[in-house]
């Protein structure tokens, strides 16, 4: 794999670190996000050639990651110091790395890579950090201090009211997986429609995408990957709660549920029994949402305190293989990935899509809607009542609200999509004194006679696979 692929849609991130690097004063940069995301890649790419030290921290007491660290500084110098290996408490280390810059090697990087494994072996080290990085701003001594961490929660509180690094960070960034049009690079060679459809199996992660042949087949890469036995994405679902949480069981029971198309709280509850009721699933939510692995959505035409909410897979990976692999796990394990994929996933992948396809045009109207729509969104939803449920609903900055249909079809979308959504907008109360303007999404097209009309009445919008990609 080559580190161009590997850095596919991280330009923005590789500008504002570089940037940061250059700068003549001392740096705290704090960096996380869910793991597979590409931290560690993209920290070694921007720090290449430059003077650093790349600590990858590891869960083990304090003082292994103390001595393991003085390691890195000494390979990183190419030399034995009998001061540093002397050192013997985190604070001393950290000041050591301050006079390195200070008096030898100005503008060193120093990352401590998954930052919270070392927290919660030392107590207080946000505290030396903040008593270490005073000083060196004090001083100023071009250090660069990173840090990182795929703990998502610990890495905000990190910075939250009452820590000891509030503020101090002079740059933050939230490593997120990657959105469609990025992701579809890792598939060049694949129709615009199947493009669509790699996303909806592998997601935005850029460690999935990269494990990718892209000059084979989707089909062959979900069996390679993901169905054989042994394949590196095997047993990835478990693997990612087993690394998060120490009692993984019921986590993963809510997220099959969630996978298998619940998507509210007495849907969840009634097919997890052993939660019990709403109030005790309510931790396990909150809980999966810290963690980015579900997305909560509240019907924009609600108000604030309503309780009516659904409840998303946040990774297209996650949702495939809870929808696909588990229950089919024993088949898997026995070496029939072909007869699962023929018999299972190919006849059922189309309504599996649906839910994707819909997630992919919301992104498509938040991030690109200005394309179609000439102007950017203020916010972007979807919003569903007794008897209406509406794909997408946003506000565009100007205050014209748009409503949008999604249509994962084998065949072309014709004007009763349209006439339906239009009843349907006329239900809600959302931007009812607005301007209203509409947007089908359609995998296979339109009619010719919705193409007509929608030729002749600027208030509708057609997108096509090659328009939710940019191609």
């Amino acid at each position: 794999m080559t580190a161009a692929r590997q850095l596919i849609g991280r330009d923005q991130e590789i500008t504002s670190l570089r940037r940061e690097l250059d700068k003549d004063r001392p740096s705290l940069i704090v960096v996380y996000g869910r793991r597979r995301v590409g931290k560690s890649t993209l920290l070694t790419h921007v720090t290449r050639g430059r003077a650093s030290v790349y600590y990858q921290a590891t869960e083990v007491v304090g003082s292994m990651n103390l001595l393991l660290l003085k390691e890195a500084i000494a390979a990183a110098l190419g030399e034995s110091d009998p001061i540093l290996s002397g050192i013997e408490h985190w604070e001393s280390l950290l000041s050591y790395t301050a006079e390195l810059a200070h008096h030898r090697i100005p503008g060193l990087t120093l990352i401590l890579d998954e930052f919270p494994y070392i927290c919660e072996s030392v107590e207080g080290l946000p505290s030396i950090v903040q008593k270490v990085f005073d000083r060196v701003v004090a001083q100023g001594i071009r250090l660069n201090l990173v840090l990182c961490g795929s703990k998502i929660s610990f890495m905000e509180e990190l910075l939250g009211e009452r820590n000891p690094l509030r503020g101090r960070q002079t740059l933050e960034i939230d490593v997120e997986p990657l959105p469609i049009r990025d992701a579809a690079g890792f598939f060049p060679n694949l129709s615009s429609i199947d493009q669509l459809a790699a996303y909806g199996v592998f997601g935005g992660l850029p460690y999935y995408l990269q494990l990718c042949d892209p000059t084979v087949s989707l089909a062959e890469n979900i069996r390679e990957l993901i169905f054989e036995p042994g394949a590196p994405l095997a047993n990835e679902a478990f693997n990612v709660l087993r690394a998060e949480l120490s009692s993984p069981a019921r986590y993963a029971t809510i997220l099959q549920a969630i996978g298998t198309g619940c998507t509210t709280t007495g849907e969840i509850v009634g097919r997890t029994p052993e939660i019990g009721d709403g109030s005790t699933l309510a931790p396990y939510i909150t809980k999966l949402e810290s963690l980015r692995l579900i997305r909560v959505v509240r019907s924009l035409d609600a108000s604030p305190r309503a309780r009516n909410r659904r409840y998303y897979l946040a990774d297209p990976f996650l949702a495939f293989w809870y929808h696909f692999c588990l229950p089919n796990i024993s088949a898997i394990a026995t070496g029939h990935a072909r007869e699962v994929y023929e018999h299972a996933v190919r006849p059922a992948f189309d309504g599996y899509m649906g839910e994707i396809f819909e997630w992919i045009a919301h992104q498509y109207v938040a991030r690109h809607g200005a394309e179609r729509l000439g102007i950017p969104c203020r916010e972007v939803g979807k919003i569903w009542g007794a008897d209406y449920d509406i794909d997408i609903a946003a506000t565009l900055l100007d205050g014209t609200v748009l409503f949008g249909e999604c249509k994962w079809w084998s065949s072309p979308v014709g004007m009763n999509v349209l006439d339906d959504l239009r009843a349907d907008a006329a239900k809600t109360t959302y931007g009812r004194n607005a301007r209203r303007q509409f947007l089908i999404a359609s995998k296979s097209g339109f009619t010719a006679e919705l193409e007509a009309y929608a030729r002749d009445e600027d208030s509708v919008h057609l997108a096509t696979p090659e328009d939710l990609l940019g191609s």
